[in-house]
C-alpha cells in the first residue's frame, strides 16, 4: 500500500524557513514537534536557525501537518487518538471557533492529499 505524503504544507514555507524545516522533519518525531510547538523550540534548534516565534509557529505548523498526512488511519486507533489527531489539527489551523467543516473547505481548495485523510479521519470519529 502507498503511503501519500502532502507536501503542500511544506511547499508553501517560504525559502527563508524550509531549511530549519527540512532540518526538523528529517530529525525529529511527530510527538517532539507538538512539544516544540505547544511549549517552545530547543535551544539548539532556536542557536541554529535565527527566526522569530511567529516563523517557527509557521515552521511547525506545516512539519506537523504534513507529518500527520503519513498516518495510516484506520480501526486500530483509539477513540481517544482519534481525537487527539483531530486536536492537533484544530491546533494548527489556530482558528478558534473554526468548524470540521471550515477545516474540510481549506483542505480541498488547499491541500488535496491532506483532505482526503482529514476525511478519513473524520468518518473514523464518527464511527466510534
Amino acid at each position: 500500500m502507498a503511503i501519500f505524503i502532502e507536501a503542500s504544507f511544506m511547499n508553501e514555507l517560504p525559502f527563508s524557513l524550509r531549511h530549519a524545516a527540512q532540518e526538523l522533519y528529517l530529525k525529529e518525531s511527530l510527538d517532539s514537534l507538538v512539544d516544540m510547538r505547544l511549549k517552545e523550540v530547543s535551544n539548539s534548534y532556536r542557536n541554529a536557525y535565527s527566526l522569530t516565534s511567529e516563523q517557527w509557529t509557521v515552521v511547525l505548523n506545516a512539519l506537523i501537518l504534513t507529518q500527520l498526512s503519513q498516518f495510516t488511519l484506520g480501526k486500530h486507533l483509539s477513540s481517544e487518538s482519534v481525537s487527539q489527531l483531530i486536536y492537533l489539527v484544530t491546533l494548527v489551523l489556530g482558528e478558534n471557533g473554526a468548524t470540521q467543516n471550515d477545516a474540510m473547505e481549506y483542505f480541498e481548495q488547499n491541500a488535496q492529499v491532506f483532505s482526503v485523510w482529514y476525511s478519513k479521519l473524520l468518518k473514523l470519529n464518527g464511527k466510534l
